[in-house]
C-alpha cells in the first residue's frame, strides 16, 4: 500500500492541487456574489458604493462564469492527451489553459493566482521538449506577475475581494479572509509538494536509468568476455582439427617416405630395378597424401564457396554485409571470375571480407568500394572507404594471415591509410592449373 502510494504520489497531489484550487475560486466568487446581492437588496448600498471604485452589473455572471469556466478548464486538460493535434503541438493547449485562467482570474478580480499553479503543473507534466516547457513556464510566470489585483484595477475597473468585505463586522471579515488565506496557503503547500516530488521523480528515474546503464555495461564486458572465451574455444577445436589431420596425413605419409627413401638409398648400389619399383610406391604413397592434404585444406574454405561460384558467393556476402551494418558497398566486377583454382577464389573471397571487415570496424566508413579487374594476367582487387584513416597502418591478424597466403600465391598486396583505407591484392592468374 506504502509502495503504491508512493509511486503514484505525483498524481495524488496533483489531484488535491485541483480539488482546493477548486473550492478556492468557488469560495471567493460565493462570497464576492453574495456579498453584491446583499448590498443591493440592503439599505446601506449607497455607503458601500461610496468606498468602492466599481460595482458589478451582473453579479450572477460572473459566478457562473468562473465555475463553469473551472469546469471546462478540467474537461479540457481531461481530454487534450486523446487530440493528436495537441501532442504535436504542446505550447496551444497550454496557451489555452492559460486564456481560460485568466478568464476565470478576471471574474474574480484577481483575488487569487492558485490557478495558475495548475498550468505549471501541465507544463512540466505534459509538455515534453525542454524548450517549450521553459516557454510555457515563463509564460504562465508572467502572468503571475501581472495578476495583481492592485496593479490591474488602475486599468480595469473590479472589486477586490477584500472590498467586498467592508461590509461585514470585524468578526465575519475575520472568519471570511482567514478563510481565503487557509485556502491560498494550502494551494500554496500543494504547489510546493507537488515541484518537490516531481523531481524527486526524475532523480529516481535518473538514478534508475544510470543503474540500468552501469547494469548494461557489466552485462556487454561479460558478453565480450564470453565471446572471447568462444573464439579461444574455436581456436583450439580448430588447432587440434589441424593436428589430427597434420597427424593422420603428413606424419603417416612422410613416415613411410622417410623409410622407403632410407631402403632406396641401401638397394641403389645392389639393385637399380628394385630401387626404381620402390621410388614407384614412394611415389604413389606421396601422391596420396598430397591427396589428403588437399582435402584436408578443402574443408577450410568458406562454405559459400561450397554451394555457389564465386560471384554469386561474392553478391551474396556484400548484400548479406550491406544489410547488417547500414554501409553503402559499390561494387564492380570486370571480369567473369571463372576458370580461377580453388586457392585463387578463396583468397579473392577472403580479401574482399577482410577488407569491407576492417573498413568498418577500425575506420567506421559510411561507403566502401569494391573494385575488382584483370591487369595483363594479375588479378587486381581495389577496396576504399570513406573512413577516419590512419597515416600509421600496422598489420593486424587478419592482414597478415592475408599476406601470407598471397605470398603463398607469389601475389602483392599494399594498403594505405592517408585518406580513408585503401587495400590493394595482385594475384598471378594460373587459369585453370589445378596443382595450384
Amino acid at each position: 500500500m506504502i509502495q503504491d502510494i508512493k509511486k503514484y504520489s505525483v498524481w495524488i497531489v496533483y489531484v488535491c492541487m485541483w480539488l482546493f484550487s477548486f473550492f478556492t475560486v468557488w469560495y471567493i466568487a460565493m462570497v464576492m456574489y453574495y456579498t453584491l446581492v446583499h448590498v443591493t437588496q440592503s439599505g446601506y448600498a449607497s455607503d458601500f458604493i461610496k468606498n468602492i471604485s466599481t460595482l458589478s452589473n451582473v453579479p450572477i455572471r460572473s459566478f457562473y462564469v468562473v465555475v463553469f469556466g473551472f469546469v471546462g478548464l478540467f474537461c479540457f486538460v481531461a481530454i487534450r492527451k486523446k487530440i493528436k493535434f495537441f501532442n504535436r503541438h504542446q505550447i496551444i493547449p497550454i496557451l489555452i489553459e492559460l486564456g481560460l485562467s485568466l478568464l476565470i482570474m478576471k471574474n474574480i478580480s484577481f483575488s487569487t493566482t492558485c490557478i495558475l499553479f495548475l498550468i505549471i503543473a501541465d507544463s512540466l507534466l505534459y509538455v515534453d521538449k525542454p524548450v517549450d516547457r521553459s516557454i510555457c513556464i515563463i509564460l504562465v510566470f508572467l502572468a503571475y506577475m501581472l495578476s495583481n489585483n492592485g496593479y490591474l484595477s488602475n486599468y480595469i475597473p473590479m472589486i477586490s475581494f477584500q472590498e467586498c468585505l467592508s461590509v461585514y463586522n470585524s468578526t465575519t471579515q475575520g472568519l471570511l479572509l482567514g478563510i481565503e488565506v487557509t485556502l491560498s496557503n494550502l494551494n500554496i503547500v500543494l504547489f510546493i509538494a507537488y515541484i518537490f516530488l516531481y523531481l524527486q521523480k526524475q532523480m529516481d528515474e535518473t538514478q534508475k536509468f544510470a543503474a540500468l546503464n552501469a547494469e548494461l555495461k557489466r552485462l556487454n564486458i561479460q558478453l565480450k568476455g564470453y565471446a572471447n572465451l568462444r573464439e579461444k574455444m574455436g581456436e583450439t577445436k580448430e588447432r587440434n582439427r589441424l593436428a589430427r589431420e597434420i597427424h593422420d596425413t603428413l606424419g603417416h605419409t612422410l613416415t613411410g617416405l622417410s623409410v622407403g627413401l632410407e631402403a632406396c638409398k641401401v638397394m641403389i648400389d645392389k639393385d637399380v630395378n628394385v630401387t626404381k619399383a620402390q621410388l614407384g610406391i614412394l611415389e604413389e604413397s606421396a601422391k596420396r597424401g598430397l591427396t589428403d592434404v588437399r582435402r584436408s585444406v578443402d574443408k577450410l574454405k568458406p562454405d559459400a564457396l561450397d554451394r555457389y561460384s564465386l560471384k554469386e558467393a561474392l553478391d551474396m556476402m556484400i548484400m548479406d554485409y550491406q544489410k547488417l551494418t547500414d554501409v553503402t558497398i559499390l561494387y564492380l566486377c570486370h571480369l567473369p571470375l571463372v576458370n580461377l583454382n580453388a586457392d585463387e577464389e578463396e583468397i579473392v573471397y577472403r580479401v574482399v571480407q577482410e577488407g569491407m571487415t576492417n573498413s568498418v570496424r577500425h575506420g567506421h566508413a559510411t561507403k566502401i568500394y569494391v573494385s575488382i579487374a584483370q591487369a595483363d594476367n594479375n588479378l587486381i582487387i581495389i577496396i576504399e572507404d570513406n573512413g577516419q584513416g590512419c597515416k600509421d597502418v600496422k598489420a593486424g591478424f587478419g592482414i597478415h594471415h592475408l599476406t601470407e597466403r598471397i605470398n603463398l600465391l607469389q601475389g602483392r598486396i599494399r594498403y594505405y591509410g592517408n585518406n580513408g583505407f585503401e587495400l590493394i591484392v595482385e594475384i598471378p592468374m594460373r587459369r585453370g592449373d589445378k596443382n595450384g
